[in-house]
């Protein structure tokens, strides 16, 4: 009887592991959920998707620029990086948004628009399965509806999706001038 080799024990150990080895589960059917943030613009509960929205800030302060649109607050500092701060109320309804504690800016970050987007109130994260989403929008939406693009709802309330692609796209939007 010949003694073996450290190695062979180690080949011998991993070709039993191997034999009796039942395999890793497999995730079949594993969908990824809808992630968005909630936030207001008046009254309207909107969600904007995770990836349009890089930040969450509270108001800074700005710079007022001349002969821009009555919607565009100023220029921010933002960590060392200009940023243009666009009212969403003033743009949408022409009616400047009251500043309380609850205002925000969203920092967007879409097709080479940098930009933050104040907003009445960000509720957070909300979480939501891809096929709870419904094509048709809320009633009432106003100018908001260009920006729409469908619908959740959970338990206390119905989200439309605002859609930072279809902004960052409009060319109103984009003429500050």
């Amino acid at each position: 009887m010949s003694i073996a080799s450290p190695y062979e024990l180690l080949k011998q150990l991993d070709a039993r592991c191997r034999k009796n080895s039942s395999g890793l589960p497999v995730a079949s059917g594993v969908t990824e959920d809808w992630l968005g943030i909630g936030f207001a613009i008046g009254d309207l509960p909107l969600l904007a998707k995770m990836d349009d929205v890089s930040e969450i800030l509270p108001i800074p302060a700005t710079i007022r620029v001349p002969g821009v649109k009555p919607w565009v607050l100023g220029l921010a500092n933002i960590r060392g990086n200009l940023m243009p701060v666009l009212d969403m109320n003033s743009y949408l309804y022409a009616k400047p948004s009251k500043i309380r504690k609850e205002s925000r800016i969203l920092i967007i970050n879409r097709h080479g628009l940098v930009a933050g987007l104040l907003v009445d109130e960000v509720f957070g994260l909300r979480r939501f399965k891809p096929e709870e989403h419904k094509q048709e929008n809320s009633q009432d939406t106003g100018a908001l509806r260009d920006y729409l693009s469908g619908i959740f709802v959970d338990q206390v309330r119905s989200w439309n999706v605002f859609s930072v692609d279809k902004l960052a796209s409009t060319e109103q939007f984009l003429r500050v001038v």
